[in-house]
């Protein structure tokens, strides 16, 4: 029986009717939700932005946070749910599980030996890569989804270990963020996770085994589901891929501010090894929200942070906030570890994670008539307000919006770079970058390196869709070495 992701009451329920993959562009649709094209408190999903300019994609990526952060519904995983009311909201001290947590995260999916993914409504198991830290057999749940487990793992010592991957910051060769005092210096967590669309696809297509990715991509095109009927087999909203950070809050007066939840943590011991899990209350600061739809097949990257995660270039004068998580109000050179350097990349088996790093956003917060990510942050806030004054989502800020103007399909047999679809807003305009997610590379978007995303193995070409996910897959272990070799030998059309 397959399984669809279904949103249920006023959710999307449904793509484009008739839409084929090449026809391009919003299409009238009595199945999607009705949606004035500006944020409302429901947990609805549009299932496209309602125009190709750069207002219409940033609504919808406010309302996609919306209901991707409504409580979800515990016995439903990646639903919302319902029976909560827009007063409870980012309810404070809340520790439900959101929508989006409640997603497959891509170790699950993605697992050893080329091993199935679990199955989409099974709760989420202790992670493999803290099973060796842990001093029991098993971890109590975190939540009625299961073990959520944060954790980064060392490059330092001379034993080989595992390497950083997504769980360091991208393109950095494994640097990590460490906070400021204000956090008691602790190392930045991240998670990945996809949605179920995805998962479908991924699975229903075998896409987890390595060596059965080339020749796919080859004869039909790794092309992820966009919610249109072309792709109804595997859900009706569209591929959707979340990258989220955390950092660990120690301070209980702290949790109001913040969307919380119970996680069990591990951090890397400078010289080698790791510290023992430790079960704690961790606060999101940052969200990266990727979404594919008939108006998006290069993606819509949208991307949201804590409006005190650090203060702005034009904001270092005179900052409007009296403490921050990365940015020290009253860093001091001479005992401050980077001497108080903007954004200093820490370099793995020199630096210590203990030293916090001074954050400061280069590209502030657009005003600007073309893209007024200020004004409609502060339209929805009070929308968020008018329900929930005490909401935790008032701390939270859309960053900038992705998307591309020259919208163009994935064929058969596609090899990186993709095109990247004339992306808006242009990164010399503005770069489109999370100081979080991307403290160390701000002056790029997040689809310049997205587009060489490629499939598993070594040396391949073809393309996976701008997804880096693919290229964890692995074999059956039967398979291993002849799976190497079938992977160097794969032609293209």
């Amino acid at each position: 029986m397959r399984l669809l992701n279904r949103w249920r009451g006023s959710a999307c329920i449904g793509g484009a009717a008739g839409l084929l993959l090449g026809v391009l562009g919003a299409a009238a649709n009595a199945a999607c939700p009705t949606w004035a094209g500006v944020p409302v408190l429901q947990p609805i999903i549009p299932c496209d932005s309602q125009g190709t300019n750069q207002n219409a994609f940033n609504n919808l990526a406010w309302q996609q946070f919306i209901t991707l952060n409504w409580v979800a519904d515990p016995s439903l995983p990646g639903q919302p749910d319902n029976s909560v009311p827009a007063a409870a909201f980012g309810v404070a001290g809340s520790l439900n599980p959101v929508v989006w947590e409640s997603y497959k995260e891509s170790s699950e999916v993605f697992r050893p030996n080329g091993a199935p993914p679990l199955p989409w409504a099974n709760k989420q198991e202790t992670p493999l890569a803290m099973r060796s830290l842990m001093k029991s057999k098993t971890l109590k749940a975190t939540s009625a989804l299961g073990v959520k487990g944060l954790y980064l793992t060392s490059k330092f010592g001379a034993s080989p270990v595992p390497p950083l991957k997504d769980i360091a910051e991208a393109g950095t060769n494994g640097a990590w963020l460490t906070a400021q005092p204000k956090m008691n210096n602790y190392v930045t967590l991240f998670e990945k996770r996809l949605n179920q669309d995805e998962y479908n696809y991924i699975n229903q297509n075998q896409l987890y085994v390595a060596n059965k990715q080339p020749a796919f991509a080859t004869t039909q095109g790794l092309n992820l589901p966009d919610g249109s009927a072309t792709f109804s087999t595997y859900g009706t909203v569209g591929a959707i891929e979340i990258k989220a950070a955390w950092i660990e809050l120690d301070d209980p007066t702290l949790w109001p501010m913040f969307k919380t939840s119970k996680a069990w943590v591990s951090y890397p011991i400078t010289g080698g090894g790791n510290t023992t899990p430790k079960q704690v209350t961790v606060g999101l600061v940052a969200l990266h929200i990727i979404r594919k739809t008939p108006n998006a097949q290069q993606f819509m990257w949208s991307t949201f942070e804590h409006v005190y995660n650090a203060p702005s270039k034009n904001e270092l004068s005179a900052p409007p906030l009296s403490w921050y998580t990365y940015y020290n109000l009253s860093c001091n050179p001479a005992t401050d570890y980077y001497k108080c350097v903007q954004n200093k990349m820490p370099v793995v088996g020199t630096d210590p994670y203990s030293a916090p790093v001074q954050v400061v956003r280069t590209t502030p917060i657009s005003n600007t008539t073309a893209n007024n990510i200020a004004a409609l942050n502060s339209n929805t806030w009070a929308t968020i307000k008018a329900a929930n004054p005490s909401s935790v989502f008032l701390n939270y800020q859309l960053v900038n919006v992705l998307w591309p103007n020259n919208n163009t399909p994935i064929y058969p047999g596609a090899t990186s770079p993709l095109p990247d679809g004339n992306a808006q807003p242009p990164v010399a305009q503005q770069p489109v970058a999370n100081t979080i997610l991307e403290t160390y590379h701000q002056d790029i978007n997040c689809l310049s390196c997205h587009t060489g995303a490629t499939v598993a193995g070594q040396q391949q070409t073809l393309a996976s869709d701008y997804s880096f996910l693919f290229s964890e897959a692995s074999n059956p272990a039967t398979q291993s070495k002849k799976s190497k070799s079938k992977l160097m030998r794969v032609k293209l059309p």
